[in-house]
């Protein structure tokens, strides 16, 4: 999903802009679509707009992606034989290691020569490196119900159903990509329905946590198949309960939501141990969010939303608010990529400086184009504009000021995985934290993996190679802790009981890539 927020600032300034929120009023408008219901008069309470009803794709198997797995029997063992295992414990890298596997549990890592079981399938490390799954920790994987909200920008008579790829493909992307597990951070009945469907075993794909619907005001920014809508202290603290009964895994507040409806919101989620992951809203101050009990961001651009006129970014404010995240506890959900590709929107950087063309979904490639209607009327809003200045190496402090106080930062890119290991994709967002002096390539590799699983509550699980842990693997042609960009250099990915191999990985992204080139969307 392209990454755009709302305009929104403090109500003592509200002529300046917020530059977390600075999103493409006219973009986010089209996704609505004019078919989006208006309530008339007071506004409710809440209001749930997802619609409950799933796609035809939401009942999909695994028959586009199932030959492309080589899955190992009941009992039957993989080896991952002569590798050297990076297992992110904290000990150095294991030169020349067998790592055994059964029923997608690791059962041990050991120096090569051992006796190895009989019948097992094999996989061949020599020379290779292997390091636990990757992890998206915030993306926006296009099921149907997205695609529906761009569909009218397509063309005329275009649906959902003619730009949304089954949901096995979709999911065989961030396979492909190496990743395991996301943080969907835009949750729907569909979505729910999606991670359902993996862990019955329909098909394959990631470990998931789901985020609400965005929460927010009858004033919302994102289509009604996205949102809830929260318009007073009651209707934020029936958005609490409902997170519970639905089972999405956090709430997210949004852009527009109104204090009064936030403070319900997060006072009743602190109450009920709904952790809070998502936007710091234009009506409440981040030390605010920060003191409240929001302990998750979405984004770097949290930590200057705020600021008085002339000092849009103050980095004494920064640190500040940096010592105070850490003394709470918060998550950072870096995104730092998409900051670069707001400078892009805003026309601050030539459309050359980000390589849309490795992303295969042509629908992102259409409304990221220079002359799309979704950019042109970004770049026709000063207050939006004004947001864009210095807005990549702005987030790149913040994200120093955090890691230097040991903030907790997880790595996601608020895009769909189209791109496999292109610009915006995860491995592009490894790739900045680490050009742009927040991470080293070790750090990197840490915050995408253990420290990823720790947020999610599966430390114990998985996060690391070792014995006991999910069997979540990626096989890497070179080192990752040399060069950050070797995570694109992927051999085998093993997701638990089944084996991705380089050959079956490029077939199936062949596939993938002439689904999408069938699709009617203008070249």
């Amino acid at each position: 999903m392209p990454h755009h927020h709302s305009s929104g600032c403090l109500p003592s300034h509200q002529h300046f802009c917020c530059p977390q929120h600075a999103m493409l009023i006219l973009g986010a408008r089209m996704a609505i679509g004019a078919d989006e219901p208006v309530i008339e008069g007071p506004q409710p309470s809440f209001r749930e707009g997802p619609d409950p009803n799933l796609t035809p794709f939401a009942s999909g198997d695994d028959s586009n992606t199932r030959d492309l797995f080589d899955v190992a029997a009941k009992g039957q063992w993989v080896v991952v034989k002569g590798a050297t295992v990076l297992p992110m414990t904290g000990a150095a890298a294991l030169p020349n290691h067998d790592v055994l596997i059964q029923d997608g549990m690791i059962k041990s890592v050991q120096l090569s020569g051992a006796a190895l079981p009989d019948g097992a399938k094999s996989v061949d490390g020599t020379g290779r490196f292997l390091i636990p799954g990757l992890a998206n920790m915030h993306n926006h994987p296009p099921l149907g119900h997205v695609s529906g909200m761009f569909a009218g920008m397509v063309g005329e008579g275009v649906t959902a159903a003619d730009i949304t790829l089954p949901y096995d493909m979709i999911m065989f992307q961030h396979i492909a990509a190496g990743v395991t597990r996301i943080h969907v951070m835009a949750g729907s009945p569909e979505d729910l329905a999606n991670r359902e469907n993996i862990r019955k075993g329909r098909y394959r794909g990631p470990h998931m946590k789901i985020a609400s619907p965005v929460i927010d005001s009858p004033a919302a920014i994102w289509s009604s198949a996205i949102t809830w809508y929260a318009n007073d202290e009651q209707g934020g603290r029936t958005a609490a309960h409902k997170i519970r009964e639905y089972g999405y895994d956090n709430a997210k507040p949004y852009t527009m939501l109104g204090r009064e409806a936030y403070d319900g919101l997060v006072d009743e989620c602190v109450r009920l141990g709904v952790p809070i992951m998502g936007h710091i809203p234009a009506s409440v101050h981040p030390d605010d969010a920060l003191r409240a009990g929001q302990t998750g961001l979405a984004h770097c651009f949290e930590f200057f939303y705020h600021y008085e006129p002339g000092k849009k970014f103050d980095p004494q404010a920064v640190a500040k608010r940096a010592r105070l995240a850490k003394e709470v506890g918060a998550t950072l959900q870096t995104t730092l990529a998409i900051s670069y590709v707001y400078e892009y929107d805003c026309g601050l950087i030539p459309a050359s400086a980000i390589n849309f063309s490795a992303t295969m979904d042509p629908v992102i490639r259409m409304v990221m184009r220079e002359e799309s209607a979704f950019i042109q009327g970004w770049r026709q809003n000063p207050v939006i504009m004004a947001a864009g200045e210095d807005m990549f190496q702005n987030c790149i402090q913040v994200c120093k000021a955090l890691h230097a106080e040991g903030v907790r930062m997880i790595p996601g890119t608020d895009m769909s995985a189209s791109a496999i290991t292109g610009d915006t994709s995860l491995h592009h967002e490894l790739r900045v934290l680490v050009e742009s002096g927040v991470m080293t390539p070790a750090e990197v590799l840490k915050a995408g993996t253990i420290d990823s699983a720790d947020y999610h509550g599966e430390e114990a699980v998985a996060g690391t190679i070792e014995a006991g842990k999910r069997s979540d693997l990626v096989l890497l042609d070179a080192d990752p802790t040399l060069d950050i960009n070797n995570t694109t250099k992927i051999d085998t990915v093993i997701l638990g009981d089944a084996i991705l191999r380089k050959d079956a990985r490029e077939r199936g992204l062949a596939r993938i890539k002439a689904r999408y080139g069938a699709m009617p969307v203008p070249a």
